[in-house]
């Protein structure tokens, strides 16, 4: 994405949106369909990114090749107006102490590191912990090294675009995702009222390293596969 690493760090999503875009675009130009999917702060970008490109809105338009399908996994899925430090806000006890719980885990171990230019950066020796768990330890090594640094103003923008009410969308819900926690999954999947299939993991906030195949799995049922499953909750 263009936010990582920029530096001066872009003040908005923007410009992520509109990379997410040029790709998908591509696709679509060649009057393919197109399944999107989106991890993390990347639900923000796919869903801007998704305006005015869904299957539906494209055939009205005599436009072959639409997006059939957004995927996100344990993703950030936002309604119109709504940021993601907004949505990040405890509004229940749960999360109240979720958040009394993260506080003490950084005054432990330390939190975000910030640049010489004002971007965030991931503490490498304790990452692990929260972007990894249940990986293995010698794909979290390269993972980590892979990482970058973040703005944070794009953090605090809000989106403009409920993209799940106009397009057929997944939830990835990631029972033990210690970065993104659950009870936050729960609420952006109920303020959806209906809107997302929900497929759900034990896996962590990296759940295509620890258990591909069911990410695959996933993906393909959203496509339109029948793919079967495993011990795993789906929901309809």
């Amino acid at each position: 994405m263009p936010s990582v690493d920029s530096s001066p760090p872009l003040s908005s999503w923007d410009q992520d949106a509109q990379a997410v875009r040029q790709v998908i675009m591509e696709r679509l130009d060649a009057g393919k369909d197109v399944v999107v999917l989106a991890h993390s702060f990347g639900g923000i970008a796919m869903s801007e990114a998704a305006k005015g490109l869904g299957k539906k809105e494209r055939a009205a338009q005599g436009l072959q090749g639409g997006i059939i399908r957004l995927i996100y996994m344990c993703s950030m899925a936002l309604p119109k107006g709504q940021s993601h430090i907004g949505q990040l806000t405890p509004q229940t006890p749960e999360e109240e102490e979720l958040e009394k719980q993260r506080q003490e885990l950084e005054a432990k171990y330390g939190g975000m590191e910030i640049t010489a230019d004002g971007a965030l950066k991931l503490p490498k020796d304790n990452v692990h912990m929260i972007l990894y768990n249940r990986c293995d330890p010698k794909d979290i090594e390269r993972a980590v090294e892979l990482l970058g640094t973040f703005p944070a103003g794009p953090l605090s923008v809000p989106v403009t675009y409920t993209a799940y009410r106009e397009i057929p969308s997944t939830y990835i819900v990631c029972k033990n995702d210690f970065a993104l926690r659950l009870p936050y999954q729960r609420r952006m999947i109920a303020q959806g009222e209906g809107c997302f299939d929900v497929e759900e993991c034990d896996e962590g906030h990296s759940p295509w390293m620890s258990k591909p195949q069911f990410i695959v799995d996933c993906v393909r049922r959203a496509s339109g596969e029948e793919v079967y499953i495993e011990n795993l909750a789906v929901t309809h």
